[in-house]
């Protein structure tokens, strides 16, 4: 069970390889009637527990220093938490009726190490890549105004344009728009494949997929500025009960924005 807690936890954040760090903080004690705040020394960027009977809470919207933890009794899991400058932490979970503390602060020398994200292939302009280049600057050309889901915050806007289908892959057409007047330094555009409903944590799973090509992204959204991107991923069709979420970061920041789309 740890293996597979592990696993699953891996393939949600979309981790590289670790720095290895110091180890993790010994158990987390939490119970369903008080809040155990942790408070990180970076926002929290992506954050999961091992099963439903832990419940670990952040602001998925604005990013922010601390999640509150609450547990159902006989909880025994795990809490995976990676924060906006890289760091990864893991502590063990379990039921108490009587908390020794209710709040910790942590430093980075509880986490594990550091990820190193994945890195995403250049376009070479040859064989495949040539097809998929083709395709791209095609579909960048072709602005009819679609929309397939658009959310906004603060000034930052992000659209799904288009979702086409070619051959085994799968393109996406995002517009960035920029209106805050402050630059927007992009950390990442997340595509994760969601099941279930949030309300009904046993059955509710989030998936990240990882693109095979990502074409024309700026690493900052220049304030007044708006931008058409195209990431390629291998092709998907979403199941009756499974929708897509967009999650766009901004790196050192706390604007956050997530799109759900069918």
């Amino acid at each position: 069970m740890k293996i597979r807690s592990l696993l699953f936890s891996l393939i949600a954040f979309g981790m590289g390889p670790f720095v290895w760090g110091q180890q993790a903080l010994d158990t987390l004690y939490a119970n369903a009637h008080m809040n155990v705040a942790l408070f990180f020394p970076s926002p929290i960027k992506q954050a999961i527990t091992g099963n439903e009977n832990a419940v670990f809470s952040y602001d998925r919207e604005e990013a922010q220093y601390f999640g509150l933890l609450q547990a159902i009794e006989s909880t025994k899991t795990n809490l995976w938490v990676v924060t906006m400058d890289g760091y990864a932490y893991e502590f063990k979970v379990a039921y108490k009726v009587q908390l020794p503390r209710t709040h910790v602060f942590l430093n980075e020398q509880h986490s594990l190490g550091k990820v190193r994200p994945l890195p995403i292939r250049k376009l070479d302009t040859l064989g495949k890549d040539g097809i998929r280049l083709a395709v791209m600057e095609q579909l960048l050309q072709e602005q009819n105004g679609e929309n397939l889901g658009t959310v906004k915050r603060r000034g930052i806007r992000l659209r799904l344009e288009k979702k086409v289908f070619k051959g085994d892959e799968m393109y996406l057409v995002f517009e960035l728009r920029n209106k805050s007047g402050i630059d927007y330094d992009l950390e990442t555009l997340d595509l994760l494949r969601i099941n279930g409903s949030p309300k009904s944590r046993t059955s509710y799973q989030e998936t990240r997929l990882d693109p095979l090509l990502v074409f024309q992204q700026p690493e900052t959204l220049k304030s007044g500025s708006t931008y058409r991107i195209v990431h390629v991923y291998p092709k998907y069709a979403a199941g009756a009960h499974e929708r897509l979420k967009m999650v766009l970061l901004e790196r050192q920041g706390g604007r956050r924005l997530e799109l759900l789309v069918k």
